[in-house]
């Protein structure tokens, strides 16, 4: 894949030209070479506007568009805010698909709760928009605590909304950014009635320049609730700016290998190494590096490996 280079789509963010980003994606081949494959991202800003557009060039050489997503905020007070985004995909000859909007509704009550109406609608082949789902999410504090309560709806066969899934979390905030929040999901059976499906449990602390969190995964297997996955991470931060982050991803198998039988302890399947660092002419540049377990002996890890760079140029905050 050649390189893309980056004034070949500044046209794309022509009408943003305020804050624009241009965040070039590089992975290493076989033989530890750097190659662009992309996607690569355009980012461009104003005051009361978004548009971000993943690009690819093509079989023929044209740098082409993947994705383009356009954010438009119609209201933002303190009564609350109305934020419409239009989706547009795009085939590897740069045709669009029909596009979905998203339209995120939110009003906020003096007593600090608040009502989150999320709507999608994709267009048909006539252009005219037609719902997907509904979502509506009614956050209530207290204290140091926040409760999140989602209902997730979809068109019936009758073209009436129905509730198929519903979500609860609940969030207990600490001094200095650490936080636990417990979330819940429960979805619609064949019988019609909602039933345990997902459970995840998250620990945040946040001391200084380090953060650590240990996020599990409990979904229903045979009946019965179990933990599925987990991810312990630790992110540094330098007075420099720079960044690291150690992150540990356990699942019951490896990458390459399947368990069968009953419950099993999870494994280490990946650790992942992320720097993230300013560079001299204000680019931001954040490298990936992995290490994995053998696939002779799961108690081995193997050395690490760099797979990836991406490098973001411009308007790239944080």
């Amino acid at each position: 894949m050649k390189r893309i280079v980056a004034a070949s789509v500044v046209f794309f963010s022509v009408a943003f030209s305020q804050d624009t980003s241009v965040i070039t994606h590089r992975s290493v081949d076989v033989n530890g070479h750097r190659v662009a494959n992309g996607p690569d991202v355009v980012l461009a800003k104003s005051p009361d506007s978004s548009a971000t557009t993943e690009i690819l060039q093509s079989v023929n050489g044209r740098v082409v568009p993947l994705e383009k997503r356009e954010e438009h905020v119609l209201r933002d007070d303190a009564s609350g805010r109305l934020v419409e985004t239009l989706i547009r995909t795009y085939d590897q000859a740069g045709n669009p698909s029909q596009p979905v909007k998203q339209a995120v509704e939110e009003q906020k009550n003096p007593d600090g709760s608040s009502h989150i109406q999320t709507t999608n609608y994709r267009a048909d082949l006539n252009g005219k928009m037609q719902l997907l789902d509904k979502s509506i999410t009614e956050v209530r504090k207290s204290g140091s605590s926040e409760t999140s309560e989602t209902l997730l709806q979809r068109p019936s066969v009758n073209g009436s909304l129905e509730t198929v899934e519903k979500h609860t979390t609940v969030t207990s905030k600490q001094a200095g950014g650490s936080y636990q929040q417990e979330s819940i999901t429960y979805q619609k059976d064949g019988s019609g009635n909602f039933t345990l499906s997902v459970k995840q449990q998250v620990d945040h602390t946040q001391e200084g320049g380090v953060t650590t969190e240990n996020a599990a995964r409990y979904e229903v297997i045979g009946g019965r609730l179990q933990l599925h996955s987990q991810t312990v991470s630790k992110v540094v931060t330098r007075p420099d700016g720079s960044k690291e982050a150690e992150v540990s991803l356990f699942a019951p198998n490896t990458l390459g290998t399947v368990e069968t039988g009953g419950t099993q302890k999870l494994k280490l399947r990946e650790q992942q190494i992320i720097e993230k660092r300013p560079g001299p002419d204000g680019s931001v540049v954040e490298t990936l590096s992995v290490r994995r377990p053998s696939l002779t002996d799961q108690t081995v890890v193997g050395p690490l490996k760099q797979i990836s760079e991406t490098i973001c140029r411009g308007k790239c905050g944080n």
